[in-house]
């Protein structure tokens, strides 16, 4: 368990609706992150706490919600689904530019 994260590779699933708004099925995109093992309090968007065992971020701009997921594999090979409970988008201060995306599962 790293409480400080370290550098890892996730599959993002985010499943997406069709011109009719039937789901359509979520394809894996793997991309770099930098993964934080640590149980911890956060609000969510309702403002009640939630308990999260993972933290995610991801660079730049990324399209997420509540219906996605990722798929990690930790330190000792142990393939983990994150579904995520929480996100926040963080920006450079005094701009629109996005940061990075922040997920919590």
């Amino acid at each position: 368990m790293s409480l400080f994260g370290y550098p890892a590779t996730v599959s993002h699933y985010h499943p997406g609706v069709d011109d009719w708004g039937r789901p359509l099925p979520a394809v894996p995109v793997e991309k770099d992150a930098k993964v934080v093992e640590e149980q911890k309090l956060v609000k969510n968007a309702k403002g009640e706490e939630i308990t999260v065992a993972y933290t995610v971020y991801l660079e730049g701009i990324n399209a997420v919600g509540f219906d996605d997921w990722l798929l990690y594999t930790d330190a000792i090979g142990t393939e983990i689904r994150i579904d995520v409970k929480h996100y926040e988008i963080r920006k450079y201060l005094g701009t629109d530019d996005v940061k990075e995306v922040v997920l919590y599962g």
